[in-house]
């Protein structure tokens, strides 16, 4: 059923179930429990945070059903070839995101307010990972594969089915930034990282090298550094010192300045080489 009033309302639908999960999520926890979950800044919270994500995947789920007559598996691809390609993307880019991470300049522990027991830590590995498995899987079959394979049944042309899903990608990451011209370079992040993901779907035929790309990063991302009382913030190995959000609210005509140039041009190569550490991994 390739009609576009299905594809909108679907993605009116599970735009509306991401701002009421949370919402539905606290339902099913005491006071306590809620207060940690909408600070995130404790492990339950965060990881609670990222569980939430799965209300979303299951309302896609339903309407996939009830509007396209369409099962999970069909978003995701041959389940065999999915899972190798997860682990082959996942492994290939974390390990390349490591030695980027081991290079110089090293920054020193006296940079960091605490440091998580690294016991403690390594102990929660496993529920961090998979809460994160959890929240970019659900961004990624929605995205790449409920949207981009609909729009690739209704155009035969890249603009549409794989520039349209990534320029929607990036713009809900734009709230993601502490302020417009963060928020500017956040959407174009995460608009090339959709565009490298829509990239290793098209070339796979299966979400599982995406999931892969979106997982290493995700992991990088969240589970070694941190800002104390910062959202997102309680799975982190390493925490910096609080700062005021505030302080990063910077004017669109930040953009222009060189400092904000050489952060954006960063962002932008972070994502190449993860993407072509990806299709190393893949071979394709």
């Amino acid at each position: 059923m390739r009609d576009i009033w299905r594809v909108l309302i679907v993605v009116f639908l599970v735009d509306l179930l991401f701002e009421m999960s949370p919402a539905i999520f606290v339902l099913f926890l005491p006071s306590k429990a809620a207060d940690a979950f909408y600070e995130g800044t404790s492990a339950f919270g965060t990881l609670a945070q990222f569980y939430s994500f799965g209300f979303a995947a299951l309302g896609l789920v339903g309407l996939l059903h009830l509007l396209h007559r369409r099962g999970f598996w069909s978003l995701i691809g041959d389940r065999t070839a999915a899972w190798a390609d997860l682990k082959r993307v996942a492994w290939g880019v974390g390990l390349v995101l490591l030695a980027i991470e081991l290079l110089p300049p090293w920054g020193r522990l006296d940079d960091f307010a605490e440091v998580r027991n690294i016991t403690s830590w390594t102990l929660l590995l496993p529920l961090a990972l998979l809460a994160l498995l959890v929240q970019v899987g659900t961004e990624e079959i929605f995205f790449r594969g409920y949207l981009q394979q609909q729009l690739a049944c209704l155009s035969s042309s890249r603009m549409v089915w794989m520039v349209i899903p990534s320029a929607l990608f990036g713009l809900v990451h734009y709230w993601n930034g502490n302020g417009p011209s963060d928020g500017v370079i956040w959407a174009v992040w995460a608009g090339l990282l959709g565009l490298a993901c829509a990239d290793l779907t098209a070339r796979t035929g299966n979400l599982g090298a995406a999931i892969g790309l979106h997982l290493a990063n995700n992991a990088f991302a969240l589970l070694l550094y941190g800002v104390q009382g910062w959202p997102a913030s309680g799975l982190a190995l390493f925490l910096y010192p609080y700062e005021d959000p505030q302080a990063f609210d910077y004017a669109l005509q930040t953009l222009l300045d060189p400092w904000m140039i050489l952060y954006g041009v960063t962002m932008i190569v972070s994502v190449l080489v993860m993407w072509l550490a990806a299709r190393i991994a893949i071979r394709r």
